[in-house]
């Protein structure tokens, strides 16, 4: 799957005035009416049961430059990788990352079972964009896709 190009997302959530976010390229639309997006997670991931628990998520989809921070969410401290972070809250409750190339917040509608992951089905509340260029990965790296403004 290394040589499937796809776009970066932080995915953010919080539970019980605690929250966490991580980097997945694993997030797709699912419908535009009602609309709907999915991300997948590890079982094995620390976020896993907070979005389990606390039923929402945002996915905050990276601009070009802002590869520095989705390397920072991708591994390290779960919790210094906000620290100078500049973020407000959605209507979720899910951190909404400043700067983003585009973001959904969203509440949590469904769980399905995938071998060691969850697909998490996600029910749109808000969105928002600017213009920009995305963030790729593609073969284990970060790229420029070329797909200027």
């Amino acid at each position: 799957m290394r040589r499937f190009p796809t776009g970066v997302t932080i995915v953010t959530t919080a539970h019980e005035g605690s929250i966490h976010g991580f980097t997945v390229n694993a997030f797709a639309s699912v419908s535009a009416e009602p609309p709907m997006v999915l991300i997948c997670v590890n079982r094995g991931a620390r976020a896993h049961p907070l979005i389990t628990v606390s039923q929402r998520f945002c996915a905050n989809i990276l601009a070009l430059e802002q590869r520095a921070l989705a390397e920072r969410f991708a591994g390290g401290e779960p919790r210094s990788r906000f620290e100078g972070v500049d973020y407000t809250i959605g209507p979720s409750g899910s951190p909404v990352l400043s700067g983003t190339l585009a973001y959904v917040d969203c509440t949590l509608a469904e769980e399905l079972s995938a071998s060691t992951h969850t697909i998490f089905l996600g029910r749109v509340l808000v969105a928002g964009h600017r213009d920009g260029a995305p963030l790729g990965y593609f073969d284990r790296a970060y790229r420029d896709f070329g797909l200027g403004e």
